[in-house]
């Protein structure tokens, strides 16, 4: 997803891959927390990208660097553990957490279950 930095005018961009397809899907993360509606994101027309402020990006950007290292280690610990175990984890640990906090509590359950990440 291509952005504007408001104060500097600087292009920058945020992905998130999905190990198992290949897919960006940034647009699709960022737009299920409402980001796009709350006004974190407003789309610029004439430069065509979403422009926001250089704390949204930061914020957001260590966010889906996170999520990233851990949808991979998750795709990971499934080709070694099974899909059901892995998830069970995942599930019980991601329920009522904020996305900030999201990727370090999850890490920290598969930690619990399976060893440290490597």
């Amino acid at each position: 997803m291509k952005i504007m930095i408001k104060e500097t005018s600087v292009a920058k961009t945020l992905s998130i891959i999905d190990p198992n397809s290949g897919v960006d899907f940034i647009k699709d993360f960022v737009g299920n927390t409402g980001a796009f509606i709350d006004g974190q994101f407003q789309w610029d027309e004439d430069r065509d990208c979403y422009v926001c402020d250089q704390d949204t990006f930061d914020w957001w950007d260590t966010v889906v660097t996170d999520v990233q290292s851990l949808d991979y280690r998750i795709h990971e610990l499934v080709a070694e553990h099974g899909s059901e175990a892995v998830n069970d984890i995942v599930h019980e640990a991601a329920a009522y957490v904020d996305l900030e906090d999201h990727a370090a509590t999850v890490n920290e359950a598969l930690n619990e279950a399976f060893g440290l990440a490597e």
